[in-house]
This record gives structure tokens, sequence and C-alpha cells, in this order.
């Protein structure tokens, strides 16, 4: 498939599952929350977030252990940008928990609910077995739809500092996601442009992407899990298309 027909049919069902149609995007921007449930929702964020470093440690890895050295500088940045300087993104994210009265040690001891605990195992796991270039098209769609002004984090920081009136400290996470993650997801995307030019790849890319929306999908569900105490999951907002074999019944059971 031509790059840009690739790309554009990735872009398509990506927009299936758009992040910021999920409840608890939608439950910030239209006020349906307590500021009691948006903290135990963001609890369920840090226990996601603190993995970052080992499904990043996995991806770099594999970036060398696979001499792609044309994604090693995506890798690397991205590693940087999250784990680099005198606060990491998991730093960040505490202070939102502070702002709540939670501890670390009283974060690192809650449960992670349903969703978040799928989430965890199907980011680390296609970061550790799959390749760097899978683990990039993992998150590429995304961070491509959380970043940006006027996007998904963006919005949730104006909200969340606005109505919810959270400090700026608190939710500065989704304030850094929206800077960051825009460049993030475009040079991912570019990544994919590049090195997915042949069937092989692009089966591959497609299964990530796929994945990365689903996991990622799961993780907001588990937010909502926490703050409602119901099992209940995201359906997205359009019908499944899977390719599947044709099924051929008899037509008499006798």
């Amino acid at each position: 498939m031509a790059t840009d027909d690739f790309i554009a049919e990735l872009w398509r069902y990506a927009e299936e599952v758009p992040m910021g149609e999920h409840p608890w995007f939608q439950g910030i921007l239209r006020h349906r929350w307590s500021r009691e449930q948006i903290i135990l929702g963001e609890v369920q964020h840090y226990l996601r977030i603190r993995t970052n470093p080992i499904f990043f440690g996995y991806m770099a890895i594999n970036a060398v252990a696979d001499k792609n050295y044309e994604l090693m500088q995506t890798v690397l940045e991205n590693f940087m940008e999250e784990l680099g300087g005198r606060r990491t993104h998991v730093d960040i994210m505490l202070q939102f928990l502070e702002e709540g009265g939670i501890s670390r040690a009283e974060a690192d001891r809650a449960e992670p609910a349903p969703g978040t605990l799928a989430a965890i195992e199907m980011i680390t796991g296609c970061c550790q077995r799959r390749s760097a270039l899978e683990g990039v098209a993992m998150l590429a769609f995304v961070e491509s739809q959380l970043g940006g002004a006027g996007k998904v984090s963006d919005n949730a920081y104006k909200e969340l500092t606005g109505h919810y009136g959270f400090s700026p400290r608190a939710a500065e996470t989704y304030r850094l996601h929206a800077q960051q993650d825009e460049g993030h997801g475009s040079r991912q995307i570019d990544a994919i442009r590049l090195l997915a030019t042949d069937d092989a790849t692009q089966d591959k890319v497609r299964a990530a992407v796929k994945l990365g929306v689903t996991a990622f999908t799961l993780e907001w569900d588990g937010h909502v899990q926490a703050m409602t105490g119901k099992r209940e999951f995201w359906s997205g907002l359009a019908d499944l298309k899977l390719r599947q074999p044709k099924v051929r019944l008899p037509n008499s059971r006798g």
C-alpha cells in the first residue's frame, strides 16, 4: 500500500476510537465528575505512568538491537522528554495526587482497576516483545490525539484548573502532554511513513496501532472504573470491522 494511503488508513481506525470522546475526558469537559472522583482517576493514571521507564527502556533496547538507526533518535527524544531532567513525568504526576492528600507510598499501595491492569500489560508487552517501530506505532496515534492546542490534554487542563479549581501545579501533567505529545506523535508518524513501506511491516504496524488505541482506551476505562466502582468498558464510536472467515454451517442440524 502507498505510504500516504497507509497513514490515512491508520488515522481512520484511530478516529473510530477517539480519545477525546472517552467518558473520562467527556466527564471532565462536561463537569460530570467530582474533585474526589478525579483524584481517584489520577491514582490510576499514576499506576500506569509509573511503568513508562519500563516500556521506553524496551523500545530503546530494541532500536539498538535491531540497528534501526533511523528510529533511534525518535525513541531517545521521547525517552528523554518522559524521563530526563530534574523531574520525570512520574514526579509531575505525583503533584496531582499530593493536592488530593495522597502520598506516593499510598498511591503505590492502590489496586489497579481492571482497565489499568490490562493497559499496563498490553503496553509493556508490546514494547518488550515487538520491534521498536511497532512500539512507536503503538503510541503514535494516541499521542497525536492528545497533544496540541485545543486538543484533548489542553482542553482537560483548562477545565481542571478552571471549573474544578485544581492548581496549575497539580494539573501540570496535562499541560505537559498538551505541549509535548503533538511533537511526539508527529515524529512517530514520520517514522512510520519512512520505515513501513512493505506489506509485512505495514501488517505489523497496523496491528500495533490497533493495540495502542485499545490499550490507552482501557487506561481511561480504569480511571472511570476506580471512580464509579463499575466494571464498564467503552466501545468507541464505530462497530468493529474484523477480517474473519466465512461461516458455512450445514443447512440441516439433523
